[in-house]
């Protein structure tokens, strides 16, 4: 289900577009993250929110929800109702993205920030009925050598908040994104927060034309499959026709053949019978 499709007066924390606007209150976005991943932050500072990240002008962007940056650390933030299927192809062009953007040409490569590609799923992304997948950078030949590229991926399970038993913090903002109930000061004050954003008729102005972009979108693209339907069944049709029509011209033409070669079986015989009569007479 895309971030568009629900009716306004139904979005939650957990869609999308509330949770973009959500996080623009740097105080909250800063908690937000410092509960995801258990670290203090001093101050954070927004490189982009759902802003698209362009790395050359041929190339595929990706529009990244919440981007943000401390001292030396670089954090991206996702909010993921569906469509988990291509979840660590979509982590790792993201962190390839998010390099790119905050690396300037003559940057050497040793200076690279550390950075954290965050995925809140509102269900299991990957079916092990845990509350977090942290992903972890090995060498396969060895364990003495720590693999350490400072890029780390994590994605969140919010429909098993239940089954996080030492961090209620991280339990009450799991439950808030699967529930949409408030069981924390901090997650109360994310109710508050996409409350009043559901109340500015500016963002539900916004929500409602980005709707009606789709659906005209969506409009263009079913009566161009239909257009491009029809096409491929006249094509589809006269390809068979003419399979059909040497077919049965085949088929035609041997009963034709074998009718005329008869007839003409019979009257060679009955000529040569008469011509053996006249001689023998």
């Amino acid at each position: 289900m895309g971030q568009f499709s629900k009716p306004w007066n139904e979005l939650t924390f957990a869609d999308n577009y509330i949770f973009c606007k959500v996080m623009l209150d740097e105080e909250l976005c800063k908690k937000f993250i410092e509960i995801l991943l258990d670290i203090s932050i001093s101050k954070i500072e927004y490189l982009n929110t759902e802003n698209l990240v362009e790395n050359y002008y041929d190339s595929r962007g990706v529009r990244l929800d919440v981007y943000v940056k401390d001292s030396d650390r670089v954090f991206d933030i996702e909010m993921q109702t569906g469509d988990y299927d291509d979840l660590l192809l979509r982590a790792r062009y993201y962190q390839s993205a998010s390099d790119v953007a905050t690396t300037k040409r003559r940057t050497m490569f040793k200076k690279l920030k550390e950075s954290f590609i965050l995925f809140v799923c509102v269900d299991d992304p990957f079916g092990a009925g845990i509350p977090v997948y942290t992903r972890k950078m090995e060498f396969l030949e060895t364990d003495e050598i720590l693999y350490n590229d400072k890029s780390h991926a994590v994605f969140y399970n919010a429909s098993a908040y239940d089954k996080v038993t030492d961090n209620e913090e991280l339990k009450a903002v799991l439950r808030f994104v699967y529930e949409n109930k408030a069981q924390s000061e901090y997650t109360d004050q994310l109710d508050v927060s996409s409350k009043n954003a559901k109340s500015r008729s500016e963002w539900e102005d916004d929500y409602m034309y980005f709707q009606d972009i789709l659906e005209e979108e969506k409009e263009l693209a079913r009566e161009a499959g239909l257009a491009e339907g029809r096409q491929a069944g006249l094509v589809e049709g006269r390809q068979a026709g003419l399979a059909e029509g040497r077919q049965a011209g085949l088929a035609e033409g041997r009963q034709t053949g074998l009718a005329e070669g008869r007839e003409e079986g019979r009257e060679e015989m009955a000529a040569k019978k008469l011509s053996e009569r006249r001689r023998f007479s």
